[in-house]
């Protein structure tokens, strides 16, 4: 009998040591993957050694995220907790909820006060610098709020409502906040957020152009000014990588083209190139088909357009932006676009040296609150 439980433990360790020793190796030979196509997101890299960091706990926290982004087969792996934890009729995973209709939706988490307070207090120092400048605020809700009747019973999700009053009521008076809230929650039955993506879609773009417009004093146009192509039937987006709930309908991506002819020249300032068109259409044929849109996210970007009013918008923003730009494209001779995740430059003398006229901000209430980046906004 202890010859057999010996046996048994002797097979366990062998098998745990070869596991483990199949890790080590898988470590070894996988280089480590900047950007995750099934979560849309940058992954931690390998953090450089300092004994500053050490003392901070830095090193220890980064590290921990490094191992647990560059995990071997992590995809897999997500997929099969999640797969078992759906059949379990568990609604929610890795902070994204099932809701009805197949909408899947991200977990929101209110900010803790000093973390808030910080982030209103950078932005109103923004606008006392640039006090000469137009400036403009967007914050969009999530389809979290949007859409909370679609939620499962007693979802632990915070109030995204009260926290954009806050924000609303805490800027600066020399920024027009550009309140989207009521049209959305109006045209809530309407397909204006993804189901399997964290974006609004391009119908959720339009209705927070028109909105923005009136703000910064020009007519929009209406929808019939576009021509609507369906290009992709079959987006799946960053929360059904991220939450892994399967069997769930596909999203369409929608582009609004404008009957009218207009032209465009698009210059990507990080890697060099230009562009004649808004879209990229070869990404269609990619997992994140929202990169359709200006080729995705960039540091910096400017758009030059064949309407010759001198008017120079400056946006700074987050991916939400990117399906909005193109409304705008109309109303603008140069757009500059801003990704403060990846802008290393002076925000400040940029500012000045391209005699902007008009700044907007557009966040997404969910990343507003988790992104650090936006703190480097202050100068």
């Amino acid at each position: 009998m202890n010859k057999t439980n010996n046996s048994h433990k002797n097979i366990i360790g062998s098998i745990l040591l070869i596991y483990i020793g199949l890790i080590m190796l898988f470590n070894i030979i996988i280089s480590d993957k900047d950007f995750s196509d099934m979560e849309n997101r940058r992954l931690e890299q390998l953090p450089k050694f300092s004994f500053e960091n050490i003392f901070k706990g830095q090193f220890i926290s980064n590290f921990e995220k490094y191992i647990s982004d560059q995990f071997p087969f992590r995809d897999f792996f997500i997929g099969v907790k999640s797969y078992c934890e759906r059949i379990s009729g568990k609604k929610e995973n890795n902070g994204v909820f099932l809701g009805e209709d197949g909408y899947l939706m991200e977990k929101f988490n209110k900010p803790h006060d000093k973390d808030f307070k910080n982030r209103i207090d950078v932005i109103n120092s923004f606008a006392e610098n640039t006090a000469n400048i137009n400036k403009y605020f967007i914050l969009v809700p999530n389809s979290v709020k949007i859409l909370e009747d679609k939620l499962p019973y007693s979802a632990p999700v915070d109030d995204e409502y009260f926290y954009m009053n806050k924000v609303k009521n805490g800027l600066d008076k020399n920024i027009k906040f550009v309140d989207v809230y009521d049209i959305f929650w109006d045209k809530k039955d309407e397909y204006i957020y993804y189901k399997t993506d964290h974006h609004w879609t391009t119908k959720g773009a339009f209705y927070a152009y028109e909105k923005l417009a009136k703000s910064m004093g020009f007519y929009p146009h209406e929808e019939d000014y576009f021509n609507i192509e369906n290009v992709a039937d079959n987006f799946y987006g960053s929360l059904y990588s991220k939450g892994g709930f399967r069997n769930i309908d596909s999203d369409d991506i929608k582009l609004y083209i404008p009957k009218k002819s207009e032209n465009y020249t698009v210059k990507y300032y990080e890697e060099n190139n230009t562009s004649d068109s808004l879209y990229n259409m070869d990404n269609l044929n990619k997992k994140d088909k929202y990169t359709v849109f200006l080729n995705g996210n960039h540091p910096l970007l400017k758009i030059n357009t064949n309407i010759h009013n001198g008017k120079k918008l400056l946006i700074i923003k987050d991916s939400y932006a990117n399906s909005l730009v193109p409304f705008l494209t109309g109303h603008f001779n140069e757009i500059y676009m801003i990704d403060l995740r990846y802008f290393e430059e002076d925000l400040s003398k940029f500012i000045k040296n391209n005699d902007i006229d008009d700044i907007l901000i557009l966040y997404n209430v969910k990343s507003f609150f988790e992104d650090d980046s936006i703190k480097k906004i202050s100068w």
